[in-house]
């Protein structure tokens, strides 16, 4: 798929947290081909350092499960840029367990990741974002959180459920000045899925109507999408890019 080049986002400032690898770092490759000043989040320092050595990235090494330091992380990236007027959370972690064994702590690292991690970053951003422009908020949850029919996915689906829930009651009191909306991936090949596809032996495709697992940078557009101005009256949407698993 060919990335952009249009200058959609020219003079935007963006954060993307998870931006070292999978549909995070995709998006952070589109939106700086796409003319955004971008400060990526990620915590393999090592990772961002090697995939995003470009002037306009400012890199940013950060273990969100960690609340105090994401949101430190928040005013540094709004300092290196010179404010913020658009979060993208791509930052999650999956998890898969029967409900009987998942423990009380797997079960609080599981929501301090994927819900109590993006809340965070979303609150500590919103001085910057209320002094921007047309300033948007993308959280990435999951088909589970509309379809949470995996065996296993119990406390995963929670999380994500819980992010939808959360943004659209963010949309809801942050217009019309600030935009936030989700976005709902299928399965998509990333390092955090591909065990996942190779011990399916095929059977998790078959639910999707397109037959196959996305590719990130097919991700990577659709957050462009709800973050650039082409989705100018879009907010409190959760748009299922899951190649017809929910077809919700």
């Amino acid at each position: 798929m060919t990335q952009g080049g249009s200058g959609r986002l020219a003079g935007r400032k963006i954060l993307v947290t998870g931006a070292a690898s999978g549909i995070g770092l995709a998006t952070a490759r589109l939106f700086i081909a796409e003319g955004a000043q971008l400060a990526g989040l990620d915590r393999d320092a090592g990772a961002l350092a090697h995939e995003l050595d470009q002037p306009q990235v400012s890199r940013i090494a950060c273990d969100v499960i960690d609340g105090d330091r994401a949101a430190g992380a928040v005013h540094e990236a709004a300092a290196a840029l010179g404010g913020l007027d658009g979060i993208v959370n791509c930052a999650g972690v999956a998890f898969n367990a029967p409900l009987g064994d998942t423990g009380p702590d797997a079960w609080r690292r599981i929501m301090a990741i994927n819900l109590d991690a993006p809340y965070r970053i979303c609150r500590e951003a919103l001085p910057y974002l209320r002094a921007a422009r047309a300033a948007t908020i993308v959280n990435v949850a999951s088909g589970q959180a509309l379809l949470p029919n995996a065996p296993g996915g119990s406390a995963y689906a929670a999380s994500k459920a819980g992010l939808v829930a959360f943004t659209k009651a963010a949309a809801a009191e942050l217009a019309p000045a600030i935009r936030a909306n989700i976005l709902c991936p299928g399965l998509v090949d990333t390092p955090m899925v591909r065990g996942l596809l190779r011990e399916g032996d095929g059977r998790f495709v078959e639910q999707y109507a397109m037959r196959r697992p996305a590719e990130p940078a097919e991700m990577a557009q659709v957050l462009l999408f709800l973050t650039s101005d082409e989705s100018s009256y879009v907010t409190g949407a959760t748009l299922a890019a899951d190649g017809g698993r929910t077809f919700h």
